[in-house]
């Protein structure tokens, strides 16, 4: 049977892996000028901040439930969670962003470009707060992490 740990689990990873696919696009639109590619971005970027409400629906329930287990500090998933935060306020700030880029080229009927450098410099920062969201949540039970390498090698 799951629990909200398993569905935070299952649900974390889709915004960090799908803000680098969005970033790998919009780079792509940005070398090749492409309008459409750049609207494609704002479309990826509007629902990775969609995607992301789901790890913060299932967070608290997730802590509840790894609180129980020995070993394991209100600490560290104190900062995870703080991590988490950060990083979903900066994805929604982008998806803000993309539908924003998407209404003015509409509106402009050609894309603004501008705006595709925003998104790029915004995504390029939550890159890092999705590796700190990320790096933190696998120091909760993930101890390889902690460890480094085995000490028996």
């Amino acid at each position: 049977m799951m629990n909200a740990a398993h569905l935070h689990l299952i649900v974390n990873h889709l915004p960090i892996v799908g803000l680098g696919f969005a970033l790998l696009i919009n780079i792509l639109a940005l070398v090749r000028r492409s309008d459409d590619l750049a609207r494609l971005t704002c479309w990826f970027y509007i629902l990775i901040a969609v995607l992301a409400v789901m790890p913060i629906l299932t967070g608290d329930g997730a802590g509840e439930i790894v609180k129980t287990y020995p070993g394991i500090s209100n600490d560290v998933i104190e900062l995870h969670e703080t991590w988490g935060y950060i990083f979903f306020y900066g994805l929604l700030v982008n998806g803000i962003l993309g539908l924003v880029a998407l209404w003015l080229a509409r509106k402009n009927k050609g894309f603004p470009i501008q705006l595709g450098m925003i998104c790029l410099i915004v995504a390029v920062v939550l890159m890092f707060f999705a590796w700190k969201a990320g790096m933190t949540g696998g120091e909760i039970r993930h101890p390889e992490i902690l460890q480094g390498t085995y000490p028996g090698l």
